[in-house]
């Protein structure tokens, strides 16, 4: 089961080295989720990784009470995070649609689509089958903003998106 970990922004890779050099254990995984966009940089289109996430880093464990204990050892602001008083799991849809978008690195990659009138046709990278979700489109920075499920609420998250052409009916 997947669990969330708040951490202070901008130490997210550097809990997930403690963590998997000090307490991770077997058939645990410490991960955050990242992102692929591309950025125009002195004249050249770019792929640049992001932080999908910021500010949480993600638990795959099956036994969260003991992964709590061991944490402690790990010297920076981190919490597991709860409902209430109960520590609840990512929700088995939303770590699903996590995992599909992620894949098995966890790195949502770049997509690149059309727009047919109006209608965005997504061809190629994780954004694909996915399009009814997109809340915003960015041309300019070839960004598309969605909506993606983590415990039990909406989050808005920035994808990598490149619109190559427009076909109008």
């Amino acid at each position: 089961m997947w669990y969330v970990l708040q951490v202070k922004t901008g130490q997210e890779t550097d809990i997930v080295r403690q963590c998997r050099g000090r307490i991770m254990q077997e058939n645990e995984e410490v991960f955050t989720m990242y992102g692929e966009k591309k950025c125009r940089f002195r004249g050249e289109w770019k792929l640049k990784r992001y932080l999908l996430f910021p500010g949480y880093v993600f638990i795959d464990t099956k036994d969260i009470d003991d992964f709590r204990i061991r944490l402690h050892e790990i010297k920076a602001m981190t919490k597991v995070l709860k409902t209430g008083e109960d520590v609840v799991p990512v929700w088995p849809e939303e770590e699903e649609f996590l995992r599909q978008l992620g894949g098995e690195n966890h790195i949502a990659g770049y997509s690149e689509g059309y727009l047919e009138g109006e209608r965005l046709v997504v061809i190629d990278g994780a954004m694909q089958g996915y399009e009814g979700k997109v809340k915003r489109l960015d041309r300019h920075h070839r960004l598309v903003t969605i909506e993606v499920p983590l415990l039990g609420h909406l989050v808005e998250v920035q994808l990598g998106l490149g619109v190559v052409k427009r076909i109008e009916n």
